[in-house]
């Protein structure tokens, strides 16, 4: 899941300026710059639906990368992130050596959830003149996101440099030094963030996760509603307030946030997963089976959906549907006890009854393990400590 929360501009390649004289009979490029200016005056006048029309009327005639890049950032603004990245795909094809357009596809791939393919692009992008720490903290998150955190605090220490006092370098910096175990490093980043910014939206948030971590859920409601009172359009805060509820079995409360993170950050697939498995609890199947195909269209490999879809297809009767699902999430989550006793009980349920007994065999297999450690470490717990000695005294 993403624990990134961030702002972006993108950069906005002004077209040419010139006055074109048209012949009687214009060349296919005349006519496209006629095109193209008027939809650069249509998108500075902020009308964009005339803009992008104009835009794609001169790309039918010339391709230029300019136009491409403008194009993407309409649809960006509109948050069709695929479509913005298909336009600075164009735009990067006819002029790869652009740093800003550089940088706007690698952004554009990051919001589609694509951090490994925004890696080059950012990179490419950290010789943006205006964007330079923008590409750096990106590249971060992405690290971040691929659980590489070397790299990850490697990024955003460079971003630091260029931009000391931005809140959510600091931010993600307190994550990616904690979970690179460097937990010093994560403290002293937390507190020049509480020193620097204190009534920041992202200190509630680390306030608001501190306090779930110890199980204090009315604090943490608290911290994460003044989060959102400060930043109510910013990413995962209000997921983090559904995820809350949820977690504390409020699930009648969870769906308003949740269904917000949606409109806000449509490509968050664990805001999708939490709406479908509140849906299974309340009985609505159908909606559950939407939800949780939709988290899985944004994240295919993400193990929990495929886990949930398949119980729904169960509850249904769709084994055979469920079956590969339950496959799915085996291999995908192999600590995980659930998907082996799924996947046995629906095998057993379509007349496989060797192969269900096989998988209903794991799952005792890995019961018996985890009971075997639970053992283990209770017995190192009350072990008794040894004493010197030479330092008893004898009575």
């Amino acid at each position: 899941m993403r624990w990134v929360i961030g702002r972006w501009l993108l950069t906005s390649v002004m077209l040419s300026s010139v006055l074109v004289s048209t012949p009687a009979i214009a060349t296919d490029e005349s006519a496209a710059e006629l095109h193209f200016q008027r939809a650069s005056k249509l998108a500075e006048q902020g009308n964009a639906n005339e803009a992008e029309h104009e835009y794609l009327l001169g790309l039918n005639l010339a391709a230029s990368p300019e136009a491409y890049n403008n194009l993407g950032v309409i649809y960006f603004k509109r948050q069709n992130f695929p479509r913005a990245a298909f336009a600075f795909k164009q735009a990067h094809s006819l002029r790869p050596e652009d740093s800003e357009i550089s940088f706007n596809l690698g952004l554009a791939l990051y919001k589609t959830g694509n951090s490994a393919a925004a890696i080059p692009h950012l990179s490419a992008g950290t010789a943006s003149k205006n964007h330079a720490a923008d590409a750096h903290y990106l590249l971060g998150a992405c690290y971040y996101e691929l659980k590489r955190w070397q790299q990850s605090v490697k990024e955003l220490e460079l971003a630091r440099q260029q931009q000391p006092d931005r809140a959510e370098i600091l931010f993600l910096l307190v994550r990616a030094y904690r979970m690179g175990r460097e937990p010093k490093k994560s403290l002293q980043a937390a507190a020049e963030l509480l020193e620097r910014h204190p009534d920041a939206p992202l200190v509630h948030e680390t306030l608001g996760e501190a306090y779930d971590m110890v199980s204090q859920p009315r604090q943490a409601e608290e911290e994460f509603k003044r989060a959102i009172k400060g930043a109510p359009d910013a990413p995962q805060l209000h997921f983090l307030l559904g995820y809350l509820y949820w977690r504390w079995k409020r699930f009648p409360e969870a769906v308003e946030p949740l269904e917000r993170e949606t409109r806000i950050n449509p490509t968050f697939a664990p805001s999708y997963f939490y709406l479908g498995n509140i849906a299974l609890k309340r009985g609505s199947a159908m909606e559950a089976a939407e939800k949780l195909k939709h988290a899985l269209e944004l994240d295919p490999n993400y193990g929990e959906a495929c886990l949930g879809l398949g119980q729904v297809y169960v509850k249904l009767m769709r084994f055979e549907e469920a079956i590969p699902l339950f496959r799915r999430a085996v291999s995908l989550l192999p600590e995980r006890v659930e998907p082996h006793h799924w996947l046995g009980r629906t095998l057993a349920q379509v007349g496989d009854i060797e192969e269900g007994r096989k998988e209903l065999a794991q799952v005792e297999r890995m019961n018996a393990e985890q009971r075997q450690r639970a053992t283990e470490t209770l017995n190192r717990a009350v072990a008794p400590a040894l004493v010197d000695a030479s330092r008893v005294l004898s009575h």
